[in-house]
């Protein structure tokens, strides 16, 4: 039975130890850079989107990352962010820097008139996703862009573009299994 309980206390202080060791990756995502001018609602869902991508369930309890606010960093005005994103990440220790860019979204809309009777619709939408992992010595850098030109639909319209740019990017970066990796 004392062997027994040395053992546990052995294997408790070891699990302890180890606990100790592993410390939280430090996380920086960057608002959004709006290189094009969009309404409050789109800019929130966009917003959310990225926040989504990044969270880490339970972290408040797990404790596997540590999120770095970096909202007055100087990515957005940088001619070259992939560059100033290794930079960041460098001046705050981090480990890994998100840098989402809406590089355009816009639309015009022309409403039914004639013979025809069919509203018209020309939407565009591009962005750019930087995630870079310092661990790792990864940049990844991925571009996208939607557009439409023809009958009105709200699946055409280019909030609805610039969602399902960051839709492709989070997927092409492979920004998910990242984030599910720290756990």
């Amino acid at each position: 039975m004392l062997k027994f309980l040395a053992a546990l206390l052995i294997f408790l202080q070891a699990g302890l130890a180890a606990a100790e060791i592993k410390k939280p990756v430090r996380i920086v995502c960057l608002p959004i850079i709006f290189q094009s001018k969009v309404d409050s609602e789109t800019r929130s869902g966009l917003e959310l989107k990225i926040s989504r991508a990044v969270h880490i369930p339970l972290n408040e309890t797990l404790r596997a990352a540590e999120y770095i606010d970096a909202e007055n960093s100087a990515v957005a005005s940088a001619k070259n962010p992939a560059d100033a994103v290794k930079v960041l990440a460098e001046e705050l220790d981090a480990d890994l820097v998100i840098c989402p860019i809406l590089r355009r979204c816009s639309q015009s809309y022309l409403p039914a008139f004639g013979l025809s009777g069919e509203s018209r619709l020309s939407s565009n939408a591009a962005a750019r996703l930087i995630v870079y992992d310092r661990r790792a010595e990864t940049l990844t850098d991925k571009k996208t862009s939607r557009s439409h030109s023809g009958s009105y639909s709200k699946i055409y319209t280019a909030p609805h573009l610039a969602g399902e740019c960051f839709d492709a990017l989070i997927r092409e970066t492979g920004l998910r299994e990242i984030i599910r990796a720290i756990r």
